[in-house]
C-alpha cells in the first residue's frame, strides 16, 4: 500500500468555495476527505473527486457540507498512522501527530518491460521486408524507398 495525497476540506467550508476548489483539482479520482470536529476529536469521510461533485450539483453555494453530503447517515473512517498503513484497507485516512497524510492507495502496477518479441515488431508504418514487418531497430534499405 501507498499512501496518496487528498484533498482536505473542513466539514465547516461552504459548498460555493468547496466546488471552486474541486474544479481545480488535477483528477478526478483524487481522493478527498471531510474532516470533521467532534468532541474528543477528528472523525473523517473519505470521498473521490467525482462524487463530491456529483453531491454538490443543484446545492446552494452557502450551505455547509455536512448537510450537502449527508455526512450524519455516512459511516465515518477510523485513521490509522504511518506504520499501520501497509496493513489497512484501501481509503483509509493516515494520520501521524494530529496531521492528516493523506489515504491509503493500492500500489500502481508495473508495466512489464518491452520483450524481444515486442521489439522485433514494428508499427504499422514500417516497411516491409521478405519477412513480414521491417523491425525496430533495423535500417531501411535503398530498395525498401
Amino acid at each position: 500500500m501507498r499512501t496518496e495525497r487528498a484533498i482536505v476540506l473542513q466539514s465547516t467550508d461552504t459548498v460555493g468555495p468547496t466546488r471552486l476548489q474541486l474544479l481545480t483539482a488535477s483528477s478526478t479520482k483524487l481522493p478527498v476527505v471531510v474532516v470533521e470536529q467532534a468532541g474528543g476529536g477528528s472523525i473523517y469521510h473519505v470521498f473521490d473527486v467525482a462524487a463530491v461533485q456529483a453531491a454538490l450539483t443543484n446545492v446552494l453555494s452557502a450551505t455547509r457540507l455536512p448537510g450537502a453530503l449527508d455526512l450524519d447517515e455516512r459511516s465515518a473512517r477510523q485513521p490509522v498512522s504511518s506504520t499501520q498503513a501497509p496493513l489497512a484497507d484501501p481509503g483509509t485516512p493516515v494520520v501521524e501527530n494530529g496531521r492528516l497524510l493523506g489515504v491509503t492507495a493500492v500500489d500502481k502496477p508495473e508495466t512489464p518491460e518491452p520483450s524481444e518479441a515486442d521489439m522485433a515488431r514494428g508499427g504499422p508504418d514500417s516497411a516491409v521486408d521478405g519477412g513480414g514487418k521491417r523491425g525496430l531497430w533495423r535500417r531501411r534499405s535503398k530498395s525498401e524507398n
